[in-house]
């Protein structure tokens, strides 16, 4: 029979046809239609139209345009799209084109037979006037010599290894000195510049490290009052994995970035968030999949040449700034070399035939250089690294020394300033001669030593300590009565004068404690000046949201099980009121369980964290299907995530006929 509507075609489909639909636009998914009528609905709505032609290529829009154009008034035919399709291109477009029409139906946004077909609505608001596109298509080289891996493969363990050694020591120096956090978000022009000159690199690749770092979770807002960019705890686990997993780390966090770190200049404010493009990702995905496709070098105009055919809605600027940044940084990560993707690339994005995490780094490790453990310490105060230095030297020889120049061979200067560092870490002379005399294979010039020996000697002679509040009286028994107070041991007091105590409570809290002890303190200015302190005066500033910037992936299970939703939506839009749900012939497809199993079947699924599928009997006791991730049960009733709502909501365990798991 004929379909009447888009719903009808939809309802004439499959299982497995409804679930390639579902694969394919998965918008359509969020939140689960109730039935086919409503996926229908939502199918040809304007955003969800807009997002599936973003995904078509030239081709397949054009043979949409002409669908389009010829269904304005009656259905056209499929034939007469095709011949209209051939006359505007070349007859070698036919097979193509007859796919892209078969290819469209399958995605709902033409429907109908054989015989007869129509656009949606919504696609001929969109495209009625498409263009024919350039014919034949612009396309990649796809032979596969393994030479052209090899070239590529060069220079790629070394990148991997700079960039491994340029995040720990940017991360190192910032837990030392960590910059501020600016009022509106980001780091500061100044920081950005200062870390670029530790680096000793151009401001778009400290950019891409800086950045790397925040995205893999290594470096992040300490949340403090005054609050700075700091390393994390995930960055001393990942300091702990082999090399070749911390580089993994480092190119999955590129690969999900939605920022484009290359394009950074002198001027740039790093790490905000309004700097985050979603589009980012999902182009960057798709100019890696085309490199993907074959293994000869592939220049950044070509790439960009493909991508417009293959995606025409999605080019333009920000397409073209992608491709040449994925170059760049892809190069720098060693993902990328010579123009193409290197082994290790192609196991990480999923293009050899053992694609994985693990394959990826056991990719990069093939082809790392060895590290070493020793340095040249020269006359004239500088250390030559001839390789790759091992990870805990490198910490060591960035406390002592300056890096003056980077390549296959690091230069560091030894200097008064660099070796205070290691004075101001903890170290003496003793330990500063120790490590560089193990380092070293030429021993230490003499000049060296007596500027170790002099700094340490003068080390230490003043000190500077921190105090965020200060108490001055002069009644001596009034001090030593409040440095004897239990009550205030909180807040850390110590005597730095006959009548000066220091705290390193905040003013506030130090006068709130006093307060609090029976003490009746008053404020005062730097110049000695009593003050009246309001309440509405303190305010602690609130912090900006970060985005989320992950994409959801839907199970088969999942999409199967919604399958089963939709088909039992339609059939309770069918049934009288107060009836239970079945299938066809008469077969029951809601789930049905003992009350005990139920129970049972709900408390796994909130300890594993897994979505079931339920029997749910409505008010008017109709019974239907649903999806829900249960959360917690308690007082006869179970809060869940409804699939179908896309809220939380909570079900009585009395109304729930049955619990079963989603289908695989």
């Amino acid at each position: 029979m004929s379909p009447r509507s888009l719903a009808d075609a939809l309802r004439q489909r499959d299982d497995s046809a409804l679930a390639a639909l579902l694969h394919r636009r998965p918008d359509l998914l969020h939140p689960i239609p109730s039935d086919i009528t409503n996926l229908a609905a939502r199918s040809t709505t304007g955003p969800s139209v807009s997002r599936c032609l973003d995904t078509l290529d030239a081709l397949t829009l054009f043979v949409l345009a002409v669908v389009a154009r010829q269904s304005v008034e009656l259905p056209a035919l499929p034939k007469e799209v095709i011949r209209s399709v051939i006359e505007d291109l070349d007859d070698s477009a036919r097979d193509l084109a007859e796919r892209a029409l078969q290819d469209l139906v399958e995605l709902a946004l033409v429907w109908g037979t054989d015989d007869e077909i129509r656009a949606i609505h919504a696609v001929r608001e969109h495209i009625l006037g498409a263009t024919a596109p350039t014919w034949p298509p612009p396309q990649l080289p796809t032979t596969t010599e393994s030479a052209n891996t090899a070239i590529s493969d060069e220079q790629a363990g070394v990148h991997a290894r700079e960039a491994i050694a340029q995040v720990r020591d940017l991360l190192d120096a910032w837990a030392v000195d960590p910059p501020s956090v600016l009022r509106a978000g980001g780091l500061a022009v100044r920081d950005f510049a200062a870390a670029a000159r530790d680096l000793n690199t151009d401001a778009p690749t400290a950019a891409l490290w800086i950045e790397i770092a925040h995205a893999a979770g290594l470096l992040d807002d300490d949340g403090e009052e005054r609050p700075s960019w700091v390393p994390t705890d995930r960055f001393d686990t990942w300091l702990g994995k082999p090399a070749a997993e911390q580089w993994v780390a480092l190119a999955q966090a590129w690969l999900t970035s939605p920022r484009l770190s290359s394009l950074a200049n002198d001027k740039s404010t790093l790490l905000a968030t309004d700097s985050e493009r979603r589009a980012v990702v999902t182009l960057r995905a798709q100019a890696l999949k085309l490199l993907a496709s074959t293994t000869d070098p592939v220049e950044p105009t070509a790439l960009i040449e493909v991508l417009n055919y293959a995606q025409p809605r999605r080019s333009g600027a920000l397409q073209a700034q992608v491709v040449h940044a994925t170059y760049r940084e892809a190069t720098l990560l060693g993902l990328m070399g010579a123009n193409a993707l290197t082994s290790p690339g192609r196991a990480l994005i999923g293009a050899a035939p053992t694609s994985s995490t693990a394959a990826g780094a056991d990719a990069i490790g093939a082809l790392m250089p060895l590290e070493i453990d020793h340095v040249l310490i020269q006359a004239d105060l500088t250390m030559i690294a001839p390789g790759p230095v091992a990870p805990e030297l490198a910490r060591k020889l960035r406390l002592l020394a300056d890096v003056e120049s980077r390549g296959h061979a690091t230069v560091y200067r030894l200097s008064e300033q660099s070796l205070r560092r290691a004075f101001d870490a903890g170290w003496d002379a003793a330990k500063v001669h120790q490590v560089l005399n193990s380092a070293s294979t030429t021993g230490l010039p003499q000049p060296l030593s007596y500027l170790i020996d002099d700094l340490a000697r003068r080390h230490g002679a003043i000190r500077v300590g921190a105090a965020s509040a200060y108490l001055r009286c002069d009644n001596e028994g009034t001090i030593q009565a409040i440095l004897g107070d239990r009550r205030l041991r909180g807040l850390q007091l110590s005597q730095t004068a006959p009548n000066i105590l220091i705290s390193q409570a905040t003013p506030h809290e130090f006068m709130a404690a006093l307060r609090d002890a029976g003490y009746a303190p008053a404020a005062e200015t730097p110049d000695g000046a009593v003050v009246v302190l309001r309440p509405d005066e303190r305010r602690v500033r609130s912090k900006l949201a970060r985005k989320v910037t992950s994409g959801r992936r839907d199970s088969d299970a999942l999409i199967a099980s919604v399958v089963k939703g939709l088909r039992s939506g339609d059939r309770a839009a069918r049934t009288p009121r107060g009836e239970m749900v079945v299938g066809p012939a008469g077969t029951n497809e809601v789930p049905r369980t003992s009350s005990a199993a139920t129970l049972a079947a709900l408390k796994v699924a909130i300890a594993e964290t897994t979505p079931v599928w339920i029997g749910y009997a409505d008010a008017d006791g109709t019974t239907t299907e649903q999806i829900i991730d249960p959360i917690r049960m308690g007082g006869g009733s179970v809060t869940a995530f409804d699939h179908r709502t896309e809220q939380v909501r909570t079900f009585s365990i009395s109304r729930i006929s049955g619990v079963a798991p989603l289908a695989t």
